[in-house]
């Protein structure tokens, strides 16, 4: 079966959190109206049984829960459209979790959301970037929200753990608070929209290599902590390289729908604005297939040397959003996104190669079964 449609659904522009690093847009009251709302469940509706695929239907904001009702609504829109045309969905929310609740908690695992959970590890690491407005830091909530959702067996959450410029220096005791909170796979989403200084990247490249040697340390003690970043490059190590890179989807399998109802290629772009190089169409037009065809033409990696690296088949250089917040076009790969790649799989590779010569027992049922 191919995989599913993914429609976004940018609820509203407000959060209750002022995080330094939000690259979904400037932070206003603004809503999108359930009229935008049903037809964008309509439009990705006619575009998941067109191409013969299931629906995910995600909540996006700002903060969603900030618009609980709508996000209901929603939810009871797009369930009975779907029955009546007979078209499997799934639905999934990013959230802060500083709003919640044990109730809302209970009405989202019940519905068996995958829930996106903010929160950058370690109270150090957290606060450095997720705060109030006063400048106080959300840590508390969000790691409260954590623990609501660990008391239902059934529930499907995420952590979503970025690394920025200001904050990575407390990244191997944010990794061991999310590791000692039992979050299972660790994923770290780099800020490709910050400019890393030369000194700054030097500086993540240390603290990479400390987590490194910490998660080498975690498998000697048969107790790894599980980092995707590594994992997945190490998977495309053992892989037949040529066919191990994750290929983007950009403007194929994704909705981005923002508040007043233009479609974006990616919800990681909404905030971006109303961009003609980047939006193909809207609620009340329809999907523009030429602007949609152009930016699908465009995607992936026209970076010259990037054609003459032994290593572009294990690196995300292909992927059009992470190029745009970089670079500014999404088949451009920047020097940062470069160095991050050539350094995680550095460091991938030394770990896999000590613990393979070592045939550590858990490296060894978790690569190689």
């Amino acid at each position: 079966m191919t995989g599913p449609l993914t429609l976004t659904l940018c609820l509203t522009h407000q959060c209750n959190l002022r995080c330094r690093y939000c690259y979904a847009g400037r932070k206003y009251h603004s809503t999108m109206s359930r009229a935008t709302l049903e037809r964008a469940v309509d439009i990705a509706l006619d575009e998941a049984q067109r191409l013969g695929r299931h629906l995910d239907i995600s909540f996006f904001g700002g903060e969603p829960l900030l618009e609980w009702e709508l996000l209901q609504y929603g939810w009871q829109y797009a369930t009975q459209k779907a029955t009546n045309n007979k078209l499997r969905l799934r639905f999934g929310l990013t959230t802060n979790g500083t709003l919640l609740s044990q109730e809302k908690s209970a009405w989202l695992i019940e519905r068996d959301f995958l829930i996106g959970l903010s929160l950058d590890g370690s109270p150090a690491m957290h606060n450095t970037n997720r705060c109030y407005a006063n400048g106080c830091g959300s840590h508390a909530q969000a790691s409260r929200a954590l623990k609501q959702l660990l008391q239902y067996p059934s529930a499907r959450f995420q952590i979503i753990c970025v690394v920025d410029p200001h904050n990575h220096q407390h990244l191997c005791e944010g990794v061991r608070w999310l590791h000692r909170h039992k979050v299972g796979t660790i994923g770290l989403n780099f800020d490709y929209w910050s400019a890393w200084s030369d000194a700054q990247f030097d500086s993540l490249a240390h603290h990479m290599q400390l987590l490194a040697d910490q998660v080498l340390a975690s498998y000697r003690a048969g107790t790894p902590w599980q980092v995707e970043c590594f994992a997945d490059k190490i998977r495309s190590y053992i892989a037949q390289p040529q066919h191990s890179c994750k290929r983007c989807q950009l403007g194929e399998r994704e909705l981005a729908v923002s508040v007043d109802g233009h479609f974006f290629p990616c919800s990681r772009l909404v905030g971006v604005g109303d961009d003609p190089a980047i939006t193909f169409g809207d609620v009340h037009t329809g999907i523009n297939r030429a602007r949609q065809q152009f930016i699908i033409a465009t995607r992936g990696n026209a970076t010259p040397e990037c054609r003459l690296c032994a290593l572009r088949y294990r690196c995300i250089n292909s992927c059009g959003c992470s190029n745009f917040a970089s670079s500014g076009a999404i088949n451009q790969v920047s020097p940062f996104l470069c160095n991050l790649q050539q350094l995680i799989i550095r460091l991938a590779d030394t770990m896999a190669e000590t613990l393979y010569a070592e045939r550590n027992p858990a490296f060894m049922q978790q690569f190689y079964g």
